[in-house]
């Protein structure tokens, strides 16, 4: 009986808008209470100062992240984060829902995650993914 070969995956995540807008809900909470609570007024800016910074950092770094994942039959999962690909064993530990992917990963012997919400690829690519990590991924 003839087996079947399946197309080698390969997807490129582009930045979230969805988590983006998530990012500037939070640190706008966080703004809030800082500015709501009973500390005196120098420690008030500086924690204004030290949110908006970090939002900043977040967003800029949201933009320059680009992780692409190739899944195939004879090289297994690998990940690249803007260079190299480099295999990857994918962790039973990693999360998958309709909203988001919580992938987690040995790679070089060090455990990495990647977060990747169902708006940073196609529907189609994101459907996909999803299967190929429940059939193939966790191990």
């Amino acid at each position: 009986m003839p087996q079947k070969h399946e197309p080698s995956l390969s997807v490129e995540l582009k930045p979230s808008k969805r988590l983006k807008r998530f990012l500037v809900i939070m640190h706008g909470l966080a703004l809030a209470a800082s500015i709501a609570n009973a500390l005196p007024i120098t420690v008030k800016l500086a924690l204004l100062t030290g949110i908006c910074l970090h939002l900043r950092l977040m967003i800029k770094r949201l933009k320059n992240q680009r992780h692409k994942i190739i899944q195939s039959e004879a090289l297994g999962w690998e990940v690249s984060d803007g260079n190299d690909f480099e295999p990857v064993q994918i962790l039973n530990s990693t999360v998958i829902t309709i909203f988001a992917i919580f992938l987690h990963f040995n790679k070089n012997a060090h455990r990495q995650s990647v977060l990747i919400v169902n708006d940073a690829l196609s529907e189609d690519d994101y459907r996909c993914l999803i299967v190929r990590l429940k059939t193939t991924g966790k191990k």
